[in-house]
C-alpha cells in the first residue's frame, strides 16, 4: 500500500522501511523538506513508555437480536442521576514497562454489533472494550498526558462528548446541548477540546475546556466544517470544509480568525492528522480521492501528506482499495484504516464483503494490526496512544467478534422452510414476504433497529424476497439471464423499497461507494426527529442518478451514471450499517459490457438488494431448502446452460461440474 511511483516517495519507501531517526514522520520530513529546498534536522530520540493493559472479567456474548447490556459499566452514567459537573480526579501514577505507547491504539469497532471503543496492544494482539454499551459510541481520542480518552456517545440519547479518565475508570459528561457534538480532539497541552457540532444547524467547529463548559465556535460558514485537529504547537487548527463546493483541508487559528484552504483540489480531500513537529514544522496528513481508475472511472481514496511550508501533497498510499483515517503514533509512524475486500465471490460481485482494518507503517511496508478482526467487521479511526498511559485501563477484555444476528445451522439431513416473516411485506400488494427460516429472525432485528433508529419502518414496505426455483427472465432482455441463479431463490435476499415518501417527500438517499473496480451503494434514512435524538449529520454527497439527468443540458453527468448532490442539512441513519449488523449485505452494481450495466440500464444498479449468505456459495443456500434431486432437476450445469448463462457464472455459484 506504500508507493513510489511519484518523485520521491520510492526514496521515502526505503527511509520507512528502515526507520531512519525517530521514525516515520522524521524520515518523511527529512525528504520532503529536502525537496523544498530545506535541511531537515532530526530530533533527538524520544523514550517511550507504557503500562500493560490490565486483564479484566471478559464482557458478556451477544443475543441472537441484540447486544445484551453489560453485566459491569464502569463508564456508564446512571440515567436517573443528573450528569455531574466535570471535577477533577485523582491522577493515577503510571508505571512505565519495556512496552512502547506506540504499540497501543484506540479504535472504533463494530466488532460487538453497534459502535465501541477499544484500546488494542499491537505488540500481544490484546484488546479491551473501554466504552462497554449498547449505544452507538465513536470518535476516540487520547489526552496528551495518556490519563484520558475523550469518545463521542449516544449513551444518553443524543450524541455528547465524554471523557474516560483511565486512573480510575470514571466516565464524565463534557458537552450538554440536545445537537450532535463528536470529533473531539485535544490540544497539544491538555487544556482544550476542538470537536465538531450540528447546534447552529450546520456542521461547525467549537472549543472548549477540557473539563466541558460553554464551548466557542471557532468557525462560522453555511457549510460543513468538521473533523479538527491542533497542530503540535497549538496554535492552529485543521479541518475538513465544503464551502467551496467540495470537501477540502482549511486550517484556522487556535484563537479564531480567518480560514484558509490549503488543499484547493477539485477532487475531494478529507481527514487531516498533524504529525509531530521538528524544527521546520510538523506534516499534515490527509485522505484525498483524486486518484481516478482511467478504465472504470471509480475513484479512490489515498493518504497524502503536505511537509510543512510546502503546497506540493506527497501521495503515501498505493492500494486499489480505499486507504482512511490517518494518524501518527509516538514514535512518528503512520497509522491508517484500509478496507480489504472479502474472498473471491461471484462473477458480478468479485468479492464476499470486505471491511476497514487498522494498518501501521512498518520497517518492511504496512502491517495489519489486530488481524483477529473478521473480513466483515469494520475497525475505523485509529487513535495510537501517547508516549505515557495510565497504568490500568479499566473496562472489559474483548470478546470474540461475532454477529449480533449468528448464524442458525440446520439438523443434519432436514431443510429449512421458506415461511411469512411477520410484519415484513411487499409494498405493491401488502402480503408478508417469504424468506428461509434460517435468516428471518435477522430481517426481523433488521427491521426493527431502522424503525428505533430512524422512526420510519422502511422494511414493512419492499419489493420482496423468495422467487421460486424455475422463474425466469425474459429471454430477449439480455444475452444471459442473470437472475436464475438469484439469491432471492435462497430465500436469503431482500429487495428494499426504491424510495420512502413521507406526506410526498422522500427520505431516502443513497451515496456512491467506489470499492476497487466495483460500484456499491449505501442507503441513509432521513430521521423522523430532527431534534438529534437519531441519527448524525451526513458528510457526503448523496448521488443522482443517470435517469434523473436531461442527457441534452448535462452529457458528462448522464455518461457518468449520474453525479453527486450537495450535501443535505439534517440527521440521517445508515441503513446500510444496520443491514451488516444483522448480516445483510449490499451487492455491487452490473457492470457487464455491452449486456448488462447500470450505466445504462437502471436494473442493474442493484442499491435496494441486500443478501445474508453467511458464507455459503448459491448451491449450499440452496441445498438447505430444496432436495438434491429437484435442485439437479431445475440447476444442474447443463440445465444452466439452457437457461441461458455462463460457464463463468454458473461455476462462480458453486454448482457442480460435469464428470469429465
Amino acid at each position: 500500500m506504500i508507493g513510489d511511483g511519484a518523485d520521491g516517495v520510492s526514496a521515502f519507501y526505503r527511509h520507512i522501511r528502515h526507520r531512519l531517526g525517530p521514525g516515520l514522520c522524521l524520515a518523511l520530513l527529512t525528504i520532503l523538506a529536502a525537496a523544498c529546498g530545506v535541511t531537515a534536522t532530526p530530533e533527538p530520540g524520544v523514550t517511550v513508555a507504557a503500562a500493560t493493559l490490565a486483564a479484566s472479567p471478559q464482557a458478556p456474548t451477544s443475543t441472537p437480536i441484540a447486544p445484551p447490556p453489560p453485566t459491569a459499566a464502569p463508564t456508564e452514567l446512571p440515567a436517573d442521576t443528573p450528569t455531574p459537573s466535570p471535577t477533577p480526579s485523582p491522577t493515577a501514577t503510571p508505571t512505565p514497562t519495556p512496552l512502547p505507547a506506540a504499540n497501543l491504539v484506540a479504535f472504533e469497532t463494530t466488532r460487538e454489533g453497534k459502535g465501541e471503543i477499544y484500546v488494542l496492544d499491537a505488540a500481544t494482539g490484546q484488546m479491551t472494550n473501554l466504552s462497554v454499551h449498547p449505544a452507538e459510541d465513536a470518535a476516540p481520542a487520547w489526552s496528551p498526558d495518556g490519563s484520558s480518552i475523550a469518545f463521542a456517545s449516544q449513551r444518553d440519547g443524543n450524541w455528547e462528548i465524554y471523557a474516560l479518565r483511565l486512573g480510575d475508570g470514571s466516565l464524565v459528561r463534557l458537552t450538554e446541548h440536545p445537537a450532535f457534538d463528536s470529533a473531539p480532539a485535544w490540544s497539544p497541552d491538555g487544556t482544550q477540546i476542538a470537536f465538531e457540532s450540528y447546534r447552529d444547524g450546520n456542521l461547525e467547529i467549537y472549543v472548549m475546556d477540557a473539563a466541558g463548559g460553554e464551548p466557542r465556535r471557532l468557525t462560522d460558514d453555511p457549510a460543513g466544517d468538521f473533523g479538527p485537529t491542533w497542530s503540535p504547537d497549538g496554535e492552529t487548527i485543521a479541518f475538513t470544509s465544503w464551502r467551496d463546493g467540495n470537501k477540502e483541508i482549511y486550517v484556522v487559528a487556535a484563537a479564531g480568525g480567518e480560514a484558509r484552504n490549503l488543499t484547493q483540489h477539485p477532487a475531494d480531500d478529507e481527514s487531516p492528522a498533524w504529525g509531530p513537529a521538528t524544527a521546520e514544522g510538523a506534516p499534515l496528513a490527509f485522505v484525498s480521492w483524486r486518484d481516478v481508475d482511467p478504465l472504470t472511472g471509480n475513484r479512490n481514496a489515498e493518504i497524502y501528506v503536505l511537509a510543512p511550508g510546502s503546497a506540493e501533497a506527497v501521495r503515501m498510499t498505493d492500494n486499489p482499495w480505499p486507504d482512511l483515517d490517518p494518524a501518527w503514533d509516538a514514535e512518528g509512524r503512520l497509522t491508517w484504516t484500509a478496507y480489504d475486500p472479502g474472498m473471491p465471490f461471484e462473477t458480478y460481485d468479485p468479492h464476499r464483503p470486505g471491511g476497514y482494518h487498522l494498518y501501521r507503517a512498518g520497517e518492511d511496508g504496512p502491517e495489519r494490526l489486530a488481524d483477529s478482526a473478521p473480513d466483515r467487521t469494520d475497525d475505523r479511526r485509529p487513535a495510537p496512544a501517547p508516549a505515557l498511559v495510565a497504568s490500568r485501563l479499566p473496562g472489559h477484555e474483548a470478546p470474540p467478534a461475532g454477529e449480533v444476528s449468528p448464524v442458525i445451522t440446520l439438523e443434519a439431513g432436514s431443510l429449512a422452510r421458506v415461511l411469512p416473516v411477520p410484519g415484513v411485506l411487499t409494498s405493491y400488494d401488502q402480503v408478508e414476504v417469504l424468506a428461509s427460516e434460517l435468516v428471518s429472525p435477522s430481517l426481523l432485528a433488521w427491521q426493527s433497529d431502522v424503525l428505533e433508529a430512524s422512526g420510519w419502518d422502511l422494511l414493512h414496505g419492499t419489493l420482496g424476497t423468495w422467487r421460486p426455483i424455475d422463474s425466469v427472465r425474459r429471454r430477449d432482455m439480455y444475452a444471459y439471464d442473470y437472475g436464475y441463479l438469484s439469491w432471492h431463490k435462497t430465500g436469503r435476499a431482500l429487495d428494499l423499497a426504491l424510495e420512502y415518501k413521507v406526506d410526498g417527500a422522500d427520505q431516502m438517499l443513497v451515496v456512491r461507494e467506489d470499492l476497487g473496480p466495483s460500484v456499491y451503494w449505501r442507503m441513509y434514512l432521513r430521521t423522523a426527529r430532527q431534534d438529534g435524538s437519531q441519527g448524525a449529520p451526513l458528510t457526503d454527497n448523496p448521488w443522482l442518478f443517470w435517469w434523473h439527468i436531461v442527457p441534452a443540458a448535462e452529457p458528462e453527468a448522464y455518461d457518468a451514471g449520474g453525479k453527486r448532490l450537495p450535501i443535505p442539512a439534517g440527521y440521517y441513519v445508515d441503513v446500510t450499517r444496520i443491514a451488516r449488523r444483522h448480516g445483510w449485505e449490499r451487492i455491487a452494481s452490473y457492470a457487464i459490457e455491452g449486456d448488462y450495466h447500470w450505466l445504462v440500464d437502471s436494473n442493474g444498479t442493484e442499491y435496494w438488494h441486500y443478501e445474508r449468505t453467511d458464507g455459503l456459495p448459491w448451491w449450499e443456500a440452496m441445498l438447505q431448502i430444496y432436495p438434491l434431486d429437484t435442485l439437479l432437476q431445475h440447476a444442474a450445469w447443463e440445465v444452466c446452460l439452457e437457461k441461458a448463462q455462463n460457464e463463468d457464472m454458473i461455476r462462480s455459484k458453486g454448482v457442480p461440474t460435469p464428470a469429465p
